[in-house]
């Protein structure tokens, strides 16, 4: 009896130990498998849209990194939508949608960076204009009526001493192509574009079809602030749950840019293989002309102030009524 409870003893005793190593491993399993998920779980993939243009161009080599799930489209009000619904957190749109969008979501959405400065410009069959001024007596062909590129064109024409309609014609067509088709055939003599179709208007057309005067650089040289057209924005609430996935993408988005201004051929084949420019050729020439950057804080804040108020000035409804208050900037 004695020696088959001291069996008993022995085998209770291998068993406890087997149970203690099997509890062991099963907990170290669990704690290497916590460890391997944490990283999944704190990834925060960003739903981000840009359109296609100069303003999708800084987007280009930041869609190649899978942190970011970024579409191009061609519509305004595809962004509008996503945005407003919330199936995307960031956008790439024009300045002053930015702020049609912070009035009709109330405050919803934040401006992040300025990612494009003036992209438009005044291009010449000829030799003549070399100023603003230069455009007394002109026809200028444009496009954009009741948009960006006329409130832009007529308050720089008056600071320049110059009225349109007055001591300056402009007769507006309706769309881009058009008017690109028209300045590069000859049949346009003074044609205000923007980018990518000054590149496509100069490709097709003849040596005497040259870019007569920078549009941003005027208004730079006339008011003292950069010409803001193109932004990026996040939606408010995104920003209050993710701060650190912002402050990533900020930094993120400034290496997008700086390649697409140091690789221009890189960035072209790939602005053209996502559908945000025509063609790589077209690419190669806008793309410099494109003013990328990504300006943060202050400095953008400026610039972005005073774009607006010209257009507020003109048309309130452009600004979607309103002219953003101080939280519209986002702070970080």
């Amino acid at each position: 009896m004695k020696r088959i409870v001291k069996a008993l003893g022995g085998l209770m005793s291998v068993c406890a130990l087997v149970l203690c190593c099997a509890c062991g491993q099963q907990a170290a399993s669990s704690s290497s498998s916590a460890a391997e998920q944490a990283p999944a779980q704190q990834k925060q993939t960003v739903n981000i849209m840009a359109l296609n243009g100069p303003t999708g161009i800084g987007m280009a080599k930041l869609s190649q990194d899978d942190a970011y799930n970024v579409r191009f489209v061609g519509a305004t009000d595809e962004v509008v939508s996503a945005i407003s619904s919330g199936s995307v957190d960031i956008a790439a749109i024009p300045t002053n949608l930015a702020a049609a969008l912070y009035n009709k979501t109330q405050g919803g959405v934040q401006l992040v960076a300025v990612d494009t400065y003036g992209t438009l410009y005044l291009l010449e069959n000829g030799n003549t204009i070399a100023s603003l001024e230069d455009l007394a007596g002109k026809h200028v062909y444009a496009t954009g009526a009741g948009a960006n590129p006329q409130f832009i064109l007529e308050h720089l024409l008056s600071l320049a001493g110059l009225e349109a309609g007055v001591s300056v014609e402009v007769e507006y067509l309706p769309e881009h192509s058009e008017l690109a088709a028209l300045a590069a055939n000859g049949e346009a003599g003074v044609a205000l574009l923007p980018e990518p179709f000054v590149s496509v208007a100069q490709a097709k057309g003849g040596q005497d079809l040259r870019v007569a005067l920078d549009m941003g650089a005027e208004w730079k040289a006339r008011t003292g602030s950069d010409l803001a057209m193109g932004c990026v924005i996040v939606r408010k609430e995104f920003a209050e749950q993710h701060p650190e996935a912002v402050e990533q993408f900020v930094k993120d988005l400034g290496a997008s840019v700086e390649y697409a201004n140091a690789d221009v051929d890189g960035a072209a084949q790939l602005c053209a293989d996502l559908g945000i420019l025509p063609n790589a050729n077209v690419a190669k020439s806008a793309i410099p002309k494109c003013s990328l950057v990504c300006v943060t804080g202050q400095d953008a804040q400026k610039a972005v102030d005073g774009y607006l108020k010209v257009l507020y000035d003109a048309k309130p409804q452009s600004v979607g009524g309103a002219l953003p208050t101080q939280d519209f900037y986002y702070a970080g």
